[in-house]
């Protein structure tokens, strides 16, 4: 017996778009794409106008489903006791030059899942007439903003903005599928990734340093101005965490070494 892998859309409200340029986003390495897009979300006061639901979104996120985490079928229990469904959702940027949609996603707990709300993320990209699809990711090989495209123009596009091609052969996740879905379908599109590292303990360990630096090559494209000061900030804290656990760390290791030494030297008194 096959399985339903059931996706569908539920619009808030009417939207009239002028060729919208889309950026994605979603949970993935070191949380960059999902940063850049709760930035967008937070800062340019998009308006929500659909959530896409699937069958295949778990209502737990316990790490990244695309290198096989564990995930939880149910509702998300919102403000004032509401429940809701787990959704990819999208907002508008609209009576611009430049329209934008903002594409917040939602990692699927199975690859056939993934791939059904990527083909209804794309079939309302093109119903919406959109122009270009941007999805935002992270690698940690090649340094700088890289990316990669569905066709030589978009390329050629990318480099006047300074974006290298990329030589990375892989991208993994909601993202990135939705570029590669939409170009069966005559969506032009390009991944965008920033440079980061590897948190081999929690590979979607937040780097706001980042995602500050995708954040504002993604509105230089879109000639959207968004302050990056907080992602500045978080990273300012942050790496003053780290500074400060590294010490304790460093500490520790100096007391238990002490504590060994006095222990070898003990059969000597």
């Amino acid at each position: 017996m096959g399985i339903t892998r059931k996706v569908w859309i539920a619009y808030r409200d009417t939207i009239e778009l002028k060729e919208p340029i889309a950026i994605v986003g979603s949970s993935g390495l070191r949380s960059v794409g999902k940063l850049v897009v709760d930035e967008l979300v937070e800062k340019a006061h998009p308006r929500l106008f659909a959530d896409l639901h699937s069958y295949g979104f778990p209502s737990l996120y316990y790490g990244p489903s695309y290198l096989g985490a564990p995930s939880s079928v149910g509702v998300k229990i919102a403000k004032g006791s509401v429940v809701e469904l787990p959704s990819v959702e999208f907002y508008a940027i609209e009576d611009r030059v430049q329209d934008i949609i903002i594409t917040r996603g939602y990692q699927s707990y199975n690859a056939p899942n993934q791939y059904a709300v990527a083909d209804a993320v794309s079939d309302l990209f093109k119903e919406l007439r959109v122009k270009k699809v941007l999805s935002l990711g992270a690698q940690v090989i090649e340094e700088g903003i890289t990316g990669c495209a569905t066709d030589l123009d978009v390329l050629e596009e990318l480099r006047t903005f300074g974006i290298k091609k990329t030589h990375v052969d892989r991208f993994i996740g909601f993202s990135g599928l939705v570029v590669a879905v939409g170009r069966g379908k005559g969506l032009k599109g390009a991944c965008i990734f920033a440079n980061t590292t590897q948190n081999l303990a929690d590979p979607e360990y937040p780097d706001f340093n980042a995602a500050k630096k995708l954040l504002e090559k993604v509105g230089e494209i879109v000639e959207l101005r968004i302050d990056t000061s907080d992602l500045e900030e978080r990273r300012r804290r942050e790496k003053e965490l780290m500074e400060k656990r590294r010490e304790r760390e460093e500490e520790q290791s100096r007391v238990k070494e002490r504590e060994r030494e006095r222990v070898e030297l003990s059969g000597y008194v």
